[in-house]
């Protein structure tokens, strides 16, 4: 038996979490397999994953009892909401303010991870968090550094980045919902 206590109000939303897993997952195989596809519809889908991400994060943050941590939630789940917004409205605008978008909101998901990761010790996903987190963060930094690379690059980088963070946001669900 585990000695790290997590609130019923947090174990309650397991599946959530979950979901979120799933969604991602399947984002990223599609990305991955379909990467030549229009540049409207790459960002679209990844504007309504970070709509779904923003979402979730927010509704997690209203129903963790952590008040320590919550206002980290809150606000990482207002910039994926927004970020995604600004994506879904303007697929085919400015193409430089969409990747720089999509690389400072995974940088900024990472870091806030990260940041919870390190400094709660009693999270019953905290390895998994610290995972994501430096895997958005390598992301968020490839997207930023690169920000000329064509559409295909950023499908697959994307691509990536969403099916291993399902994969272990599907873990962490299930990690969250035993303990």
């Amino acid at each position: 038996m585990s000695d790290t206590y997590v609130p019923d109000e947090l174990k309650s939303i397991w599946w959530l979490i979950l979901l979120l897993g799933v969604a991602s997952a399947g984002l990223g195989i599609a990305l991955i397999f379909w990467p030549g596809r229009t540049l409207t519809v790459v960002l679209i889908v990844i504007g309504l994953y970070m709509l779904l991400f923003g979402a979730i994060r927010f509704l997690a943050a209203l129903f963790d009892s952590d008040t320590e941590y919550r206002w980290l939630q809150a606000f990482l789940g207002i910039v994926g909401f927004v970020f995604g917004l600004v994506v879904i409205r303007q697929p085919e605008g400015a193409l430089a303010l969409i990747v720089l978008l999509v690389g400072l909101f995974w940088l900024i998901s990472g870091l806030v991870d990260l940041f919870r990761g390190i400094s709660n010790s009693a999270m019953p996903d905290r390895g998994i968090r610290i995972g994501l987190a430096v895997l958005a963060i390598a992301a968020g930094a490839v997207i930023l550094l690169w920000p000329a690379a064509t559409i295909a690059v950023l499908a697959i980088v994307a691509g990536i980045q969403l099916v291993v963070s399902g994969v272990f946001e599907v873990v962490a669900a299930f990690q969250l919902k035993n303990a």
